[in-house]
C-alpha cells in the first residue's frame, strides 16, 4: 500500500509500505499482487522441503515490493537487482519504511543485471514483461535452486512464455490471471 494510506490491512496480511517513487507503482498492479500471492506460496513450499529461511533474488526489483516481502515472510539472504539506478534509490528508501535495514534483517539491493550474481537461489522472483523474461530465460534457469515466481506477462505472450520456462529443467506448478495478465510458479524438476 503507499506509505500515506494510513488504513489497516485485511485479514493476516502482512503490510508493506510503498513511496513509489515518481515512475513506479504502489504495489497494486495485478502482476505485482500476483507475484506476491505465489512468492508467499513460494516460501511456505521452501520452508515445507526444510528451507528454513530460503534465500531469494528479486531481478528487477523497481520499488523493492517483492524483496521486502520475501524477508517479512521471512526469507534469509534476500537480494534485489535492478538496472534503472533511480529504482534502486527508491527501493532501498521502501526498505527503511518498513522498519528492515540494508543488511542480515532487510534486502541487499544492487544496480545491475542479473549477470551481476552468481550461484543458485532458493526462490527467484521476476516481475517483468514477457519478451524480457524470455529474453532473460537462460540467466533466470540457472540461477533457480528451487522455485521461481514469474510475472508480468500479458495475455497474447503467455502460452510462449509458460512454454519457454515449463520445457526441461523447470515445471509449471501453479498459474494466475488476472486482468490480461499472467504469472507462474514453477520448480526444478527433481
Amino acid at each position: 500500500m503507499p506509505y500515506w494510506e494510513s488504513e489497516g490491512v485485511a485479514g493476516d496480511r502482512i503490510p508493506i509500505r510503498i513511496d513509489p517513487g515518481p515512475s513506479f507503482g504502489a504495489g497494486d498492479h495485478p502482476t505485482t499482487l500476483m507475484a506476491l500471492e505465489l512468492l508467499e506460496n513460494a516460501v511456505v513450499r521452501a520452508a515445507d522441503r526444510g528451507a528454513e529461511r530460503p534465500s531469494l533474488l528479486d531481478v528487477g526489483t523497481g520499488t523493492g515490493v517483492l524483496a521486502i516481502a520475501g524477508k517479512l515472510l521471512g526469507t534469509g539472504f534476500t537480494a534485489g537487482l535492478d538496472i534503472d539506478g533511480a529504482a534502486v534509490f527508491v527501493a532501498r528508501r521502501n526498505v527503511q519504511l518498513n522498519g528492515l535495514g540494508e543488511n542480515d534483517e532487510g534486502p541487499a539491493l544492487f544496480l545491475g543485471g542479473i549477470e551481476a550474481v552468481r550461484g543458485a537461489y532458493d526462490i527467484v522472483a521476476a516481475n517483468l514483461v514477457g519478451p524480457l523474461l524470455l529474453r532473460l530465460h537462460e540467466e533466470l534457469v540457472c540461477r533457480v535452486g528451487s522455485l521461481l515466481v514469474l510475472s508480468g506477462i500479458a495475455d497474447p505472450v503467455a502460452p510462449k512464455v509458460l512454454e519457454k520456462f515449463g520445457d526441461g529443467q523447470l515445471q509449471l506448478l501453479i498459474q494466475l490471471n488476472r486482468e490480461g495478465w499472467n504469472a507462474a510458479l514453477f520448480e526444478r524438476r527433481p
